[in-house]
């Protein structure tokens, strides 16, 4: 078509006809302007499919990331871990919560056996959440293009969310550790003699265990409510992340299905 307008423009030229010689200049014109923005059509076309394909990649991976993340807290807080070494946090502010009220109450010889095998201690495990695909996404600039704003809003709040109650988890830790360490010269000895060398203990021999004025009867209390609330704190927040990953999956579900 252009060279048709050429040879026409050419024509008129060398006939000095001007005004055809403009007419066959501007359809010229023309017809490369519409070429250029059909092509710039159908590259903007190409990228937003290839933008299109990318971003369902990523979403579908931040959907694994989501499901190992709601797996693992899931597990932390409601069953025990596979090597049943530690007891679900659950279980766990259950028993170092009856341990305290029994205190309260007054140890006596019949509580020992509950004493020494309550499941009060759920391993202090960190948050750990699965940020790969997020911090990938971050990184290389690609979340910001990802989806609609309140998806990408949603996605950042949520590991930002992640970092503050990683933070939070490590302190809620270290208050457990504060409490063991708190009646390790008293309880924690205790405990340990028998478990070490149950043949010979006898429970006579450390009269602090029902003595409520005794300083290893009080530390005993305020450890195990050290214990009692770092991991209540953990269990909180943890469940709360739980219900937030729930949210999260939903939304970028419906954001595939849109697409």
């Amino acid at each position: 078509m252009i060279k048709f307008f050429k040879r026409l423009r050419l024509e008129a030229l060398s006939r000095k006809r001007f005004p055809k010689y403009l007419l066959y200049a501007t359809g010229e014109i023309i017809l490369v302007v519409i070429g250029i923005l059909l092509a710039l059509s159908i590259n903007n076309w190409n990228s937003q499919r290839q933008l299109k394909k990318s971003n369902k990649v990523f979403l579908n991976k931040l959907l694994k990331d989501l499901d190992a993340n709601e797996k693992r807290l899931g597990s932390l807080v409601y069953d025990s871990l596979n090597d049943d070494t530690y007891p679900a946090l659950e279980e766990a502010v259950i028993a170092s919560d009856s341990i305290i009220k029994l205190t309260y109450l007054g140890l006596n010889e019949s509580h020992f056996d509950y004493i020494k095998s309550a499941p009060f201690f759920a391993g202090n495990a960190l948050l750990n959440l699965n940020d790969n695909t997020y911090s990938e996404l971050s990184n290389t600039g690609k979340l910001y293009s990802l989806g609609s704003d309140t998806l990408v809003e949603a996605i950042t709040v949520y590991y930002k969310r992640g970092e503050r109650e990683a933070a939070y988890n490590v302190l809620n830790a270290k208050n457990v550790t504060d409490g063991f360490i708190k009646f390790e010269d008293g309880f924690w000895k205790l405990m340990m003699d028998f478990n070490r060398d149950s043949l010979n203990f006898n429970l006579n021999n450390y009269p602090f265990y029902t003595n409520k004025n005794s300083k290893e009867y009080n530390d005993y209390q305020i450890g195990m409510d050290l214990v009692d609330g770092g991991q209540r704190q953990n269990m909180g927040k943890m469940k709360q992340i739980i219900i937030e990953t729930k949210k999260l999956k939903e939304f970028i579900k419906t954001e595939l299905q849109n697409d």
